[in-house]
């Protein structure tokens, strides 16, 4: 019996996601009825928590149903509270601590009609040493999961050939990756087989280096899948999202919102969604729809990667997901 449980054990740690977030912040997030230049604004509604687009993700994965954890790097005292606040949400996290400056805050600023604006820092430079260490980390941990999501704003002084050595460490192991950052990082991860892309449209002419459209999207899928790449995601906020995969080419129309609360994090629910619909077996209309539903649960709330597995279920059921190619 009592290897009975260890196996199944096991079995739910391989069936997992490993988040990467390796851009880890301070995300501060706060409301006000107006944002106008040049003013004292007095913040009275305000979330503080420890953030980063992969974060996000791992909440918006939590509310679905599974549980996931999350790596990355983390420095000085705003490190600090990041890994102690990850583990007050009972988050398992793989933090690979330097001593170069302070890690990131990032802010945004949310008004009454769900405009945003966001002020985000950087965050300092990661020592090599600290990327080697972080390298043989994930070596170990990529046989234990069955896909790596790589997401988030590149840290600096991240040497070249950093985010290949995480797909050639992941493939090695049999981990799916997939990547949701953008500029030389992606496209030298798409050059090195990284097996799936999520990004946006603007993510998308910079790394095609050509307009967005629904046939673009489609020929550069067909272009790299000899490469290795299996799936391409590209969201348009509000337009539909257009997902290319060896099963043709698909567009995704959200659900319609009645209101809009904040749109900051929605990217990072559709990818949780994704994630989910892959990780059990869903087929790809079924996962998409299951993003999208995602995707507009995140628009009702004020933080990032906060969503109601009711209503992301009756958003999916919403959504438009037709095959076009």
């Amino acid at each position: 019996m009592l290897n009975l449980i260890y196996h199944l054990r096991a079995v739910l740690i391989i069936m997992n996601a490993l988040i990467v977030n390796l851009n880890l912040s301070v995300d501060k997030t706060a409301l006000v009825p107006s944002f106008d230049k040049g003013r004292i604004l007095r913040l009275e509604d305000t979330i503080t928590l420890p953030g980063g687009k992969g974060v996000n993700v791992a909440r918006a994965l939590r509310s679905l149903g599974l549980e996931s954890p999350i790596a990355g790097f983390a420095s000085g005292y705003n490190g600090r509270w990041i890994a102690d606040s990850l583990e007050k949400e009972g988050f398992r996290a793989f933090i690979q601590r330097h001593s170069q400056g302070e890690s990131r805050v990032c802010y945004t600023i949310v008004d009454s009609g769900g405009l945003t604006t966001n002020l985000n820092e950087e965050g300092p430079a990661v020592p090599a040493a600290a990327q080697e260490s972080f390298l043989k980390k994930f070596s170990a941990l990529a046989s234990r999961f069955r896909t790596a999501a790589v997401c988030g704003r590149v840290p600096a002084g991240l040497k070249k050939g950093f985010y290949s050595s995480l797909v050639k460490l992941a493939a090695a192991r049999g981990c799916f990756t997939v990547f949701d950052t953008s500029g030389p990082a992606l496209a030298e991860a798409l050059s090195a087989g990284a097996e799936g892309i999520k990004i946006n449209r603007y993510e998308f002419e910079e790394l095609s280096r050509g307009a967005f459209s629904p046939s673009r999207v489609a020929d550069f899928f067909k272009k790299r899948s000899g490469a290795g790449l299996k799936t391409l995601i590209v969201t348009d906020g509000a337009g539909p999202a257009y997902a290319a995969s060896p099963f043709g080419l698909w567009r995704v129309g959200p659900p319609r919102l009645a209101r809009l609360k904040n749109a900051v994090g929605a990217g990072d629910s559709f990818m949780a969604g994704f994630l989910f619909g892959f990780l059990n077996g869903y087929d790809f209309g079924r996962t998409l729809k299951l993003a999208a539903g995602a995707a507009a649960s995140d628009c009702l709330s004020l933080g990032a990667g906060f969503i109601n597995r009711g209503q992301a279920l009756s958003y999916a059921r919403k959504a438009r997901v037709e095959k076009i190619g």
